[in-house]
């Protein structure tokens, strides 16, 4: 490092001063028109990031409603087998609604 010279602290250095239109035209309305800019995109992300978990939520809910569907069609199919046992048909639609019961159950409580 070397020793600061007094003859530097004397002598400040000259700086150009602009008036303050100049000042805010040149420096700050840039700054604030990309901070806008920025603020603008943000809130697009932020609809854009709603309506895609809006979405997902959706499929989900159809996705469960189809499973409904199939665990109340393989019970009212085991609960005719149960019925009407000569019909040729064995236990396996009953172990099916049993198992499919199972997975509703857990994925509703998810």
């Amino acid at each position: 490092m070397r020793p600061l010279d007094i003859v530097e602290l004397a002598e400040p250095e000259e700086v150009e001063v602009l008036e303050p239109e100049e000042d805010f035209e040149q420096f700050l309305l840039p700054v604030i028109n990309e901070m806008r800019e920025d603020i603008a995109a943000l809130t697009r992300e932020h609809g854009r990031a709603y309506l895609r978990n809006r979405s997902k939520l959706w499929e989900m809910d159809n996705m469960l409603i189809q499973i409904k569907t199939q665990v109340e069609a393989s019970e009212e199919s085991a609960l005719n087998h149960l019925q009407n046992p000569g019909d040729g048909v064995d236990g396996r639609a009953a172990k099916r609604s049993r198992f499919s019961s199972v997975w509703v159950v857990v994925l509703l409580q998810q």
